[in-house]
């Protein structure tokens, strides 16, 4: 942190810690002032933070860790007598030589005898003519040991010092670049890369789907909303602050938005209802590093004394489900036959669902008419979970089957519906009611009620728009943040009977970003209800190129900040697992999910169309 407080950037102050150390036979290190520049005059002299590992080690009489690297401080090891502190420098010497000889095959153990018999030889040997890393670092600490065999109680011991650090100095650098060195050609070539491959959504965008520019006008064909949010999010990448609460950001936009769509548009009502509905998405799961262990309603439902409550809204979600398929196939379905078999599978799955979670609670369903209905159901828990896998694979047949009959391009409301039970399966009960809350969302976009003022629609979002920043705002809203540690993996083995990294890791996918993937299927269905045939794929395509265009310029953002702050003390425990998510999100959702998924999703329907 720096002295007006900063602290997410790349200055020295930073990233920088300040070692302080306090005992017996430790100088103090005077201070030229005491006002704003007393942090830069502690800054004076510079170490590496692995020299505190040798240096407590040496001080507190501990082994030191085999794997070191730190150079133990020469300014706490004054109090100590000659013969103490070269045989300090011996100790972590050698500990440092077996990183050495562990990691070059070059260097091999060390004759001590012949050193013994021959000091003056090794001591005068000159190491900067040998080629490889491993054997210069041989005789550097060869040189060292021949040193300090030859010096005596009467003899200035500096030299022996500066030769054992030298030869540490060497070791240390070596290694280090070794084993956490950054290639910054290749890093630099990955860049540029990225940069193309956004130029290239960009000209996608621009000739083969949504325009980006009218040329003519020489205006922005997209609406101001979506430019704004793009260019702040990458903005903010610049910030440790986004990786750690990025939750706030979605937030911000998604209430933003919603609040833009009041503005400029009608049914006011309706998005008042979206705003407070989202309110209490907003207050479901606190996630995030600063306010994770805030209040929360995720805390008051899983209260021992609350439990109750939490069974009680599962099975209300799970009956409004159902309830919303039954609507659904009387509205739109002719079929009597497949609307039956799909209303009576999804059913069951949710039951199946109902009795998976109970079975894993402490706090399960003890009713007398649930006793009766769970001894209906398979007996295991893993039981259970294949049903529903099998039950969800029947209801996408029996959807297909149907539509012959039927509209094909309601199928998007039938995965609303039918994908719930496999959801709601990977994730924790208390979320159950979240999933209905994006329920009603969704719901209150229908129908568009379209604004006749030009100014206005420039301002207007779309609720595609509105729908994307909903769907990575719902990945945090059911509880998960940019940290390693809040991926849930208590359904990874949900129906998995033995380890299968692949099926596990599916499972653990689907069960963190089953938000995102339920908006994603809310997307596709609003624009499948609204456009048809050949005009549904140039749709579809347009809108998965302005995705990707979203998603490769947020890759390189992020690429370029990791660059950057490659030193920075944050690298490995915020920029680096922000950076596995970012690959999850580009690769998993946005390419395997959202392009792949989708366009076979959108091939079906029109397949299905043209077949009727």
């Amino acid at each position: 942190m720096n002295e007006i407080g900063n602290h997410g950037g790349n200055s020295q102050l930073e990233t920088s810690t300040v070692f302080v150390f306090i005992g017996s036979g430790i100088a103090g290190q005077p201070m030229a002032d005491h006002g704003r520049n007393a942090l830069s005059k502690l800054l004076a002299s510079n170490v590496q933070q692995s020299s505190l590992v040798s240096t407590l080690a040496l001080l507190f009489g501990v082994p030191i860790p085999k794997n070191n690297l730190g150079l133990p401080l020469p300014e706490l090891l004054g109090g100590y007598s000659d013969r103490e502190r070269l045989h300090m420098l011996q100790t972590v010497s050698a500990q440092i030589y077996g990183v050495v000889r562990a990691n070059e095959n070059n260097a091999v153990a060390v004759d001590l005898q012949q050193i013994i018999a021959n000091p003056a030889v090794y001591a005068k040997a000159d190491c900067s003519h040998i080629d490889t890393a491993g054997s210069q670092m041989q005789c550097k600490y060869e040189a060292a040991l021949a040193m300090h065999r030859q010096a005596s109680s009467n003899t200035d011991v500096s030299n022996v010092e500066r030769a054992y650090y030298e030869f540490m100095e060497l070791a240390s650098t070596h290694l280090s670049r070794a084993s956490s060195g950054y290639n910054l050609q290749l890093m630099t070539m990955g860049l540029v890369l990225m940069a193309a491959t956004v130029l290239g959504f960009a000209v996608l965008c621009q000739f083969g789907g949504t325009s980006l520019i009218h040329f003519k006008s020489r205006r922005l064909a997209v609406s101001l909303p979506a430019v704004g949010m793009w260019a702040t999010y990458l903005l903010s990448t610049l910030s440790s602050s986004l990786i750690e609460e990025e939750h706030q950001f979605w937030y911000f936009w998604v209430q933003t938005l919603l609040a833009l769509r009041l503005a400029t548009n009608g049914g006011r009502y309706r998005t008042l209802a979206q705003m407070a509905a989202f309110r209490v998405v907003r207050a479901w799961n606190q996630t995030g590093q600063f306010w994770a262990g805030e209040p929360d309603v995720r805390q008051y439902l899983n209260a021992p004394e609350n439990a109750w409550l939490v069974w009680v809204l599962a099975v209300v979600t799970l009956g409004a489900i159902n309830a919303a398929a039954w609507a659904l196939h009387r509205r739109y379905r002719r079929s009597v036959l497949w609307s039956r078999a799909f209303r009576g599978l999804l059913a069951y799955a949710s039951v199946c669902v109902l009795a998976y979670h109970s079975d894993r609670s402490h706090e399960g369903l003890t009713l007398g008419v649930w006793k009766m209905v769970r001894a209906c159901l398979p007996s295991d828990s893993a039981r259970l979970a294949q049903s529903v896998y099998f039950a969800t694979a029947l209801l996408a047949a029996t959807s297909c089957a149907g539509l012959r009959r039927a509209g094909a391009y309601v199928a998007p409301l039938d995965a609303l519906t039918g994908v719930m039970p496999l959801l709601l399966l990977l994730s924790r009960p208390h979320n159950f009611a979240v999933f209905g809350l994006f329920f009603v969302i969704c719901a209150l976009f229908f129908p568009e009620v379209p604004t006749n003022s030009q100014s206005r629609e420039l301002l207007l979002p779309s609720r595609v728009l509105v729908i994307f920043a909903l769907a990575h705002a719902s990945f945090f809203a059911l509880g998960n943040s940019n940290s390693l540690a809040s991926i849930d993996l208590s359904n990874a083995y949900a129906g998995v009977s033995r380890y299968n990294e692949a099926l596990v890791g599916v499972l653990v996918f689907i069960g963190s970003w089953a938000g995102p993937l339920w908006w994603a299927m809310a997307g596709l269905a609003l624009v499948a209800l609204e456009t048809e045939g050949v005009r549904l794929q140039l749709q579809v395509r347009a809108l998965l190129a302005a995705a990707h265009l979203w998603q490769a310029s947020t890759l390189l953002a992020i690429s370029w900040v990791a660059t950057m702050m490659r030193t920075h003390l944050f690298v490995w425990s915020v920029f680096s697992p922000r950076y596995l998510y970012q690959i999850a999100w580009s690769v998993g959702f946005y390419l395997a999910c959202g392009t792949v998924g989708g366009l076979m999703w959108v091939a079906a329907i029109v397949y299905i169309a043209h077949q009727r």
